[in-house]
């Protein structure tokens, strides 16, 4: 049990974090150049004209590019259909010179939620990418590999889920025999990161809200969770801190952008942060953490290219 001790919680940036890995990046990338003369690259794939998703992507390709590694942007207009994403995938897939191949979300609408099982969706695309190359471990097999919570066999995972796990091992958080909730289910972070503090990664005993959890239901668990991953990213959402079990750690990576153009979370940092232990601001939080994991996988994926990296991550 965590021990209550702080009038406010520590407040657990993001950015000594992503600095650390990116510095384990660059030393990688180097030694690829020299050692095999292959510069690792990642291909992103962005449809239509959202602000978020531009800014979301130019901050991974600038990173990427930061760290000595190459990245391509491929956009589509939002009338693009699912099966021409997929075949470009399916090329970039095919294409040696490509090592990380990743899809921008949302997409649109036809695409997330076609009409009916006869047409193309998002999924069918995710599981285009190679397997090799599967960055952000979306693809069939990456999400197999998840399930089956072998740490030391996963290719891949997820970018988000790769942060919080830094995040925890940087902060000296201890995940085994605790209880954590994750709010929300998208496919991207809530479900990964369920899966991967439930499983062998964290040994956490791991609950899962969602719009369908009773509101009584939901209180109950945040009133005796020891850690709470919060991904929503709603303006419908809010966590305050009178459920919030006293000497929590707090995660919030259900960001969205407000009325106002600023980045906001799911968390009421305010009433949260004098009740919690550890808490992530927004922004500044997760996020910076997220765009390091993110190149950290590329790496990976160059480094499975060239036969020098064996399936497994090290926390």
């Amino acid at each position: 049990m965590f021990a209550y001790i702080r009038s406010m919680a520590e407040i657990m940036y993001g950015q000594p974090v992503a600095e650390e890995i990116e510095r384990k990046v660059q030393i990688a990338v180097h030694s690829l150049k020299t050692s095999h003369q292959v510069v690792p690259r990642l291909d992103v794939i962005l449809v239509g004209k959202s602000p978020a998703s531009e800014r979301y992507v130019k901050r991974k390709l600038d990173t990427c590019q930061g760290l000595g590694m190459r990245a391509e942007l491929h956009t589509f207009n939002n009338d693009v259909t699912a099966r021409e994403l997929r075949d470009h995938v399916l090329s970039l897939s095919a294409d040696p010179s490509v090592h990380g191949i990743l899809v921008q979300l949302p997409l649109p609408r036809p695409i997330e939620e076609p009409a009916d099982d006869t047409t193309l969706d998002k999924f069918d695309i995710f599981d285009a990418i190679a397997a090799e190359k599967d960055v952000d471990g979306v693809s069939r097999y990456s999400i197999a590999e998840l399930y089956r919570a072998q740490q030391n066999r996963l290719r891949f995972l997820p970018a988000t889920a790769v942060a919080i796990r830094r995040m925890l091992a940087y902060y000296h958080i201890e995940t085994e025999g605790r209880k954590a909730v994750v709010v929300g289910r998208n496919d991207i972070t809530a479900k990964p990161v369920h899966h991967m503090l439930g499983g062998r990664m964290c040994n956490a005993t791991a609950i899962w809200c969602h719009r369908h959890t009773r509101q009584q239901d939901h209180d109950a668990f945040m009133r005796e969770a020891d850690i709470i991953v919060t991904s929503v990213g709603s303006e419908r959402y809010k966590l305050t801190g009178n459920i919030v079990k006293p000497g929590a750690v707090v995660i919030d990576v259900g960001t969205r952008v407000g009325a106002d153009g600023r980045l906001q979370g799911d968390v009421d940092f305010e009433s949260v942060a004098p009740v919690a232990s550890q808490i992530t601001p927004v922004p500044k939080g997760v996020g910076p953490v997220t765009v390091a994991a993110l190149t950290e996988n590329v790496v990976r994926a160059a480094q499975f290219a060239v036969g020098i990296r064996k399936s497994g991550y090290i926390f």
